[in-house]
This record gives C-alpha cells, sequence and structure tokens, in this order.
C-alpha cells in the first residue's frame, strides 16, 4: 500500500508489520518526483514483480526488497512547473500534492513483460519494447490532444500485444473534453473513441479479460460501458450514481468488475459476462437467452464479530442465480414468467419476468422456502432459513406471451470444498429429512390446536351441565396436554429460558446439519433416528386421540345441530402452505 507522495508499504498479513519499500535515490540521483497518487502497478504474470513510478519508473522482482531503475527522466523535466515556492509570503505548504512532473500511470504487457507503457502528469506517454532499454514518446502521434494534458491511465491490451489504451484528462486547464485513444501499432498512430454520449473528464480506461470489444470507462461522471470497441458508449446507471470512477479492476475468476469512486466507496458489479455475450447477432434476435455461470452454493454459518469504524468489507454475494436475458422490445402483453424445473422435471419454482426492453436480469434464491414449525412461545430462528437446492443442472424456461425459450442453471459443488461428493450428498439428504421432519411437527401442532380451537366453540355454546360440553372439554384437555409436550406453551415462557421440547430439539438439530458442508457427525444421524422415532410417536398419539374422540363427539355434535369437528389432514396442511 501507499499514501501520498511515493510513501509505499509492504504488509504481512500475518504478523501485521509493515516495511518501508519506498525506492530512494543513490547518491548520483536526483531526488525523486512522486505524484500524491503515485502510480503503483503490479505485474500481470508474475506477483514478485512491481513498478512504481517517480520521473524514473522503478521495478522490483521481489516486493520490493530491491529496486532497478528501468528509464531516464520520463516527464517533461519542465522546471517552471517544478517552482513550489511562491507562496504569497505564507508558510510553504507541500504535502507531495504540488509536485508535477511525475509518472501518473504504468502498465505492463500481459502478453510481454518486456513491454511497458509510461503516462505522466504533463503529458508523456512513453513505451519500451526491451524492458527499459529504449523508450518512445509517442504522444505527439495522437492528433487532436492539447499538448501537455495529463495522461491519467494507460492500459496494456489483454489480446494484442500491439494495442494499448490511454486517457488524457485536461479539467486542470479548464478542458473538460473526454479524451480517449487506442492504438493498434504500440503507439505510432492512434484512434479516438469518443462519441456524443459521453460526459466527463476521463479517468480510467480497462479492456474486459475475455472479449476484446468490451470496453469500461470511468469518467468524472460515472462509468460507461462498449460493446463495439469503442465506437459507441452507454453509461452504467443500475444503482451507480453519477460519481467520479477513478479506478478499476475485472476479477479474473469471479467475472466481477470493481470500482473504486471519489467520494462514493467501493462499487462491484457482480458477473459481468452476460456484457461479453452481447454483439450485433445477439441484438437481432426478439428474445436472448444469456448462459448462465454455475452457481456455487454457500454454506449457512455465522460468526460473532466486533468490528470497529475502521473496519471496511463488502457485502456477501447473495444466494442466487441471476438468469440474464436480452428483450429487443419491451414486453407489454401476455404472460412474463420463469418457471424453474429440477434435475428430475418437476417445477419448483415460478418467478415473474423483467419486462424492460435491454438487459433484464432475474434473481432466482436457490434456497427452498423456510420449513413451516409449529406454532410455540419460543422462536426457531434457525428454522428461519430453508436449505440450499441439491446440486444438479436445473432447467428453466422463460415464457414471453406465446413463446417460450429455455436455458439451463447448474448448481455446482465449490471446488475449494475439502468435503467429498458422499459426504456432501448424505449432509443434504439429512437436511432434507430434518425439513420435512419440523414440518411434520408442524401439521401435528397445528391440526391438534385447531381440532381444540373448534371444540372449544361448540363447548361455549352449550349449558354448564350439558354432558357433551364437558366431555368437550375433556377432549380440548387432552390437547392441550399433547400439544403441550410437543411445543412450548408456557405464557411465562420469553427470551432464552432452555425450556425446549421436540420442535425446538428438532429445529436445533436441522440448523446444526446445515451449518455444515460435509458428513453430519454419528451423533446427529443416530439423534435424527430418534427423533423421527419421536415424531411417529406422536403421529400415533394424535390418531388414537381423535379415534376416541372424534366419532363420538360427532354424533352427538349433529343431534344437538351443530357442526362436527373436523380434523386437518395433511394434505390440507400442505396445500395450504403452497407446499
Amino acid at each position: 500500500w501507499q499514501y501520498q507522495g511515493g510513501h509505499l508499504y509492504r504488509k504481512d498479513l500475518n504478523t501485521g508489520e509493515n516495511k518501508d519499500i519506498e525506492p530512494l535515490p543513490g547518491a548520483d540521483e536526483p531526488e525523486y518526483r512522486w505524484n500524491w497518487n503515485t502510480a503503483l502497478a503490479l505485474s500481470p504474470g508474475d506477483p514478485a514483480r512491481l513498478y512504481v513510478g517517480s520521473q524514473f519508473l522503478h521495478r522490483s522482482n521481489n516486493r520490493g526488497d530491491s529496486w532497478e531503475r528501468l528509464s531516464g527522466d520520463l516527464t517533461t523535466n519542465d522546471p517552471r512547473k517544478q517552482k513550489q515556492r511562491d507562496s504569497g509570503g505564507l508558510t510553504i505548504d507541500n504535502t507531495t500534492a504540488e509536485n508535477h512532473c511525475s509518472i501518473f500511470t504504468i502498465s505492463e504487457s500481459p502478453l510481454d513483460p518486456a513491454l511497458i507503457w509510461v503516462g505522466t502528469d504533463d503529458g508523456n506517454l512513453q513505451v519500451t519494447e526491451n524492458e527499459g532499454d529504449d523508450w518512445r514518446n509517442v504522444v505527439a502521434n495522437i492528433d487532436g490532444l492539447p499538448k501537455h494534458t495529463w495522461c491519467s491511465s494507460v492500459a496494456a491490451s489483454h489480446h494484442d500485444r500491439a494495442t494499448a489504451y490511454a486517457t488524457f484528462d485536461g479539467h486542470r486547464t479548464g478542458d473538460m473534453t473526454t479524451y480517449i485513444y487506442r492504438t493498434t501499432d504500440l503507439g505510432r498512430s492512434w484512434e479516438a473513441l469518443t462519441d456524443d454520449s459521453l460526459a466527463g473528464y476521463a479517468h480510467i480506461i480497462c479492456e474486459d479479460l475475455v472479449n476484446p470489444n468490451l470496453l469500461f470507462l470511468g469518467t468524472e461522471f460515472g462509468l460507461y460501458i462498449s460493446i463495439d470497441g469503442g465506437k459507441q458508449w452507454a453509461r452504467f446507471s443500475e444503482g451507480l450514481p453519477r460519481t467520479s470512477v477513478r479506478d478499476m479492476v475485472i476479477h479474473p475468476r469471479e467475472s466481477d468488475l470493481v470500482l473504486g469512486t471519489h467520494g462514493r466507496g467501493v462499487y462491484i458489479i457482480d458477473d459481468i459476462t452476460p456484457l461479453r455475450e452481447i454483439t450485433a447477432d445477439v441484438l437481432a434476435h426478439d428474445v436472448y437467452l444469456f448462459e448462465t455461470s454455475p452457481v456455487i452454493p454457500s454454506i449457512f454459518s455465522w460468526m460473532q464479530q466486533f468490528p470497529g469504524g475502521g473496519e471496511f468489507v463488502g457485502r456477501n454475494p447473495v444466494e442466487v442465480a441471476r438468469l440474464a436475458y436480452y428483450l429487443k422490445k419491451r414486453h407489454i402483453l401476455g404472460d412474463m414468467k420463469i418457471e424453474i424445473f429440477n434435475p428430475a422435471g418437476e417445477l419448483i419454482k415460478t418467478l415473474p419476468g423483467g419486462k424492460r426492453k435491454g438487459l433484464n436480469l432475474v434473481n432466482w434464491y436457490m434456497r427452498m422456502k423456510s420449513p413451516q414449525t409449529a406454532a410455540a412461545k419460543t422462536l426457531a430462528p434457525g428454522a428461519m432459513i430453508g436449505p440450499m437446492l441439491p446440486e444438479g443442472v436445473y432447467t428453466y424456461k422463460l415464457t414471453k406471451g406465446k413463446n417460450s425459450y429455455e436455458g439451463e442453471v447448474v448448481i455446482a459443488p465449490d471446488p475449494n470444498s475439502p468435503h467429498s461428493a458422499a459426504d456432501r450428498a448424505l449432509q443434504q439428504q439429512t437436511v432434507l429429512k430434518l425439513y420435512e421432519l419440523t414440518e411434520r411437527i408442524a401439521y401435528l401442532g397445528t391440526a391438534a390446536t385447531e381440532t381444540r380451537d373448534q371444540a372449544e366453540e361448540r363447548a361455549e355454546g352449550l349449558k354448564q351441565k350439558d354432558g357433551l360440553r364437558k366431555r368437550l372439554e375433556s377432549f380440548v384437555d387432552e390437547l392441550n396436554e399433547f400439544n403441550d409436550s410437543l411445543v412450548v406453551t408456557d405464557d411465562k415462557t420469553q427470551g432464552i429460558t432452555g425450556d425446549e421440547r421436540l420442535r425446538e430439539k428438532v429445529t436445533g438439530l436441522y440448523v446444526s446439519v446445515m451449518a455444515y458442508g460435509g458428513r453430519p457427525t454419528a451423533s446427529q444421524l443416530a439423534r435424527f433416528e430418534v427423533f423421527e422415532r419421536e415424531v411417529e410417536g406422536f403421529r400415533s398419539r394424535l390418531d388414537a386421540i381423535m379415534t376416541d374422540w372424534i366419532e363420538k363427539l360427532n354424533s352427538d355434535l349433529v343431534g344437538k345441530k351443530l357442526a362436527p369437528l373436523k380434523l386437518l389432514t395433511e394434505e390440507e396442511f400442505e396445500k395450504r402452505q403452497g407446499s
């Protein structure tokens, strides 16, 4: 890391130590001129190699333990731009923000480490093809660029050795023009990449790692995207304000675009792979489904933390598969929905489809809905989370009016998971069994309490000494006793009391098994079998209560012209819950 004026440090994340690795001038060298935002670049091919720029280009091949100079002065070295003593009689205030004639941007070619580009804050753009033995200042080859305009970024292409991109910023002299250029011949000629849609002076340009026609531009007024190599640009406005985008990088594994803004923090645009697919042919389709990247499910877990004000982390990605498609025109009439099917071809989810013209993104939450839990006086917070869907190939159907289009989504195992496929499968099966057990308990509790409530309502309509009323009250007492042994019902229970019944024990085991992605312990598997037998016992007990009471009570109720008692069936319960 580095702070104002070339103060460069390497941090050991294990010990917390910071090592000062700033290059220092030798006995026969002039003082180094560091820009306030000193150019620092990491090699795309060697993690130990880094570059830093004063008026000279410095390179280290051992993470900053030693440095070599690869150039002479690459700036204009204009002495008029280096005067810092005219302060109007005030005390001199030089915090390196006043430094000028310094290197501001560096780019090593990902295709050739001997090819290095350097841009300066006084308008030079230099290139070497032999690790600094020879340099060419190619800025004069750029038509229409005012002299001495600050080079705000230079980026060597990931796809062609002779191609590079550069942006320039003239706002310090009142020039608000957006300057963007590309060379395909190592700087001998340049093509302007601007159109009327751009606003704000340019800070940074980035070429996609996969599609050379996909370009990202950060200006003083936001992020712009081009899918045709810079011929046309469109501003990205989805959740990103018109803020100054100063830096950006594409994560090579996640395909996320990470933006550094001035004053609005760090933004991450998750998974830009749909943008990589967009071509003129794609835009000619009425509807086009983009390929969905394999989705790696996360394991439900938690951690107790007390971060301070200095803690700065981004949110983890949401647990969704993102279904992306293009509409040539906004959808107006007819159905617009997405149906998800599991690997067995069964419909498991229906989602509303986005209808707007252009790129639409629909998130599919890959967890099942949280299990139904029996009503009780205690919370079952872990049961508020449903299990992750099992690994496999899922298909989806986009319906637009009378037409339909099909795609697929793969829920893939985490390649870094230490658990075998067999252990993961056992974990998933056990979670689903506990999920079903939790819902069976919910059914038993609901069936018992709803039948009890019916009996109480019938009893209230009878005289105090009526024999049927007394039998109904006895029936209510037996159902209350049944429910009291199934769930916590004490009105005085609140907070963490340790009071548990079968409901709380099963949901606790459900959460424990769900929070680990591998094989459950032998104790957990044995405990499940115990709970399964207990639930069966409660089911038999409820059946026996109903057998002993319902038929005779209903006969007498009908005789008194009262509605009979009706026991809720499991099928009715599942239908009610939308299962």
